[in-house]
């Protein structure tokens, strides 16, 4: 049964869930003006947007624990990676000095055979900063995609519940900081939520045996995450192998597993991918971010190196443009774009792209999360290629992922393959990672019957008179350089958008729609949004500029039978049809 109730987890009463019911227009509304009728409903969110109840649980057990007076602190699960978050803080910090402490622990290792089918050493690092920086610690939460997951803090609450009960034994290290292994200020009844907390829960391993049963055996988190990377090399091999669509679609050499890289959201792919260029050269040269991107790939675009060039809307003539510019001097660093845009489904001209970048040294950055590597081959036209793989890949919205593929043809190759073999960090916390392999067992399949249900869906909604425009790759006058990328047995994605001709239309049929509603997409059920509402409030006169209308509707297509979700889409467009359009 379809939630409709506020706050509600999708999919339904799962601990994990990636995205969360806002069922109206008016909720959606509600939630981004933080609206207490809304807000205080919330049972979950989207990971790097709202923090998961269990991570705030173990935050506030840290701070009762280890934080000084009017501290608050994150979670990560590097070192380095709570120093980025620190080093964020300060550059953005608003406060004429502040201070931000990072303290790292460890959680017990097993301590036989048995034990290491759900017990696993876990390093943490956690930032402390003053709670007026909360904030801005948040901005690097979500733009980064870096903090840790909710099964990662789950099961760290679980592991260090000693330090609500009053145990002292446990292992830390804080450079700089000798008390930090010290009692804080806090008295012992502050903590007395988390000492319930963890005395009404059975012993770890009989709670994971319960809840997931084998399926969660953590001995195999290597194995899984091996054969993810064989996974995703494999069936992109494949789709080149198949035989090209267009005689001028290239290939690359055959792509080792060892050229892909695993993280734990496709936003912590796009960041890291932004690091290592920053980091093999040309670090002071701005980027390009070509086309209306999801909005916190322009976010880390601007905020975490020298700046960026934004040619929002992504066309043949922003790309003469880039080019004028770049023939009379212009130096990037990198140009990242969307393969097709989210949400206007447009696809840029990568032979061009690629042909300017080795004309002016630059590389290029391409997240095929929409199109996805079965439908389509970007890998010959980019340095790096970029994926959240918590969309179709997993498809459950149970687990969050990303991956980032270096091309061995790229001029690139070696110096990105130099940087990833000393600075990369498994972030991907072992849980996550067995969720992953075997949600994606059946990617193709269902990948399959997403574009054949998109395709009846898109056929049936462009017959309506109440819709004023439909945006989906076949549709869109970039279909052309779609058909180039196209693999043969490949579609055209699961993401479709709308926008109606009157905006009340818009409203009526999002609030008629039987289906699940809140943030994400790629998901094995069909989930739809008010796009623009959802993702850009604050900015909604801004993204016209771009064409994006403020009452666009993004539907992402699921695996419901084809005759059952054109039923429900016909009754809400019939609803919409009856509203009374007062004209002025």
């Amino acid at each position: 049964m379809i939630s409709q109730k506020i706050g509600d987890s999708i999919p339904n009463n799962t601990a994990h869930a990636v995205s969360v019911t806002l069922p109206t227009w008016e909720a959606t509304v509600g939630y981004e003006e933080g609206e207490d009728w809304v807000v205080e409903r919330m049972s979950t969110g989207y990971p790097r947007f709202f923090i998961h109840q269990e991570i705030k649980l173990l935050c506030k057990l840290l701070e009762d624990c280890y934080g000084r007076e009017s501290e608050r602190c994150l979670v990560f699960p590097t070192y380095n990676v709570a120093k980025r978050c620190r080093e964020f803080i300060k550059k953005n910090t608003k406060l004429d000095q502040v201070n931000v402490r990072i303290l790292q622990l460890s959680t017990p290792s097993p301590r036989n055979e048995d034990e290491r089918a759900y017990r696993l050493e876990t390093h943490i690092s956690i930032a402390f900063f003053p709670a007026s920086e909360f904030s801005v610690a948040k901005q690097y939460w979500q733009h980064s995609g870096e903090g840790i997951s909710s099964r990662m803090g789950e099961y760290c609450l679980h592991e260090l519940k000693y330090l609500a009960e009053g145990i002292e034994d446990h292992r830390s290290n804080s450079p700089g900081n000798n008390q930090v292994g010290q009692r804080s200020r806090k008295s012992r009844s502050s903590r007395s939520s988390i000492v319930d907390l963890n005395n009404n829960t059975n012993e770890y391993s009989t709670f994971i045996e319960e809840r997931f049963g084998r399926n969660l055996d953590m001995r195999f988190h290597n194995e899984a995450k091996s054969l993810l990377k064989r996974r995703i090399a494999g069936k992109i091999g494949e789709s080149q192998n198949e035989g090209s669509a267009s005689t001028e679609r290239a290939a690359i050499s055959e792509l080792s597993q060892d050229d892909v890289y695993l993280y734990p959201s496709g936003m912590t792919s796009i960041f890291n991918a932004y690091l290592a260029i920053l980091s093999i050269g040309h670090a002071d040269r701005k980027s390009v971010c070509f086309g209306f991107p999801y909005v916190d790939t322009l976010n880390i675009l601007k905020k975490f190196g020298p700046g960026v060039h934004f040619y929002g809307l992504g066309d043949d003539s922003s790309l003469d443009e880039l080019e004028q510019q770049l023939a009379s001097g212009l130096k990037i660093s990198s140009l990242f774009c969307e393969c097709p845009s989210n949400p206007l489904l447009k696809t840029p001209d990568l032979l061009r792209v690629k042909s300017l970048a080795q004309r002016y040294d630059f590389l290029v950055v391409v997240d095929e999360t929409i199109g996805n590597f079965l439908n389509i081959h970007v890998l010959p036209y980019a340095d790096m290629v970029v994926s959240s793989l918590t969309k179709v890949f997993s498809g459950a919205s149970n687990v969050m992922g990303g991956s980032l593929i270096l091309n061995p043809d790229s001029p690139h190759y070696e110096s990105l393959k130099a940087y990833f073999n000393s600075r990369f960090e498994d972030l991907y916390w072992a849980q996550d990672v067995i969720y992953m392999e075997r949600n994606s067992r059946d990617f193709e399949t269902r990948s399959d019957k997403v574009n054949r249900n998109a395709e009846a869906v898109v056929n049936y909604l462009s017959n309506s008179s109440l819709i004023k425009e439909i945006y989906y790759p076949s549709l869109s006058g970039s279909k052309k350089h779609y058909e180039k990328i196209k693999t043969p047995l490949g579609g055209y994605g699961g993401l479709l958008s709308l926008v109606f001709n009157e905006a009340e239309r818009a409203k009526c049929f999002f609030n008629s729609l039987k289906l699940s509603k809140g943030p994400s997409l790629g998901t094995n059920f069909t989930l739809a949004c008010p796009y623009s509402i959802l993702a850009h409030f604050q900015e909604l006169d801004e993204i016209e500029k771009w064409g994006v209308d403020r009452n666009l509707i993004r539907i992402s297509i699921g695996l419901e039978p084809e005759l059952q979700l054109l039923a429900i889409l016909k009754e809400a467009l019939q609803t919409a049809s009856e509203v009374d359009i007062k004209r002025k």
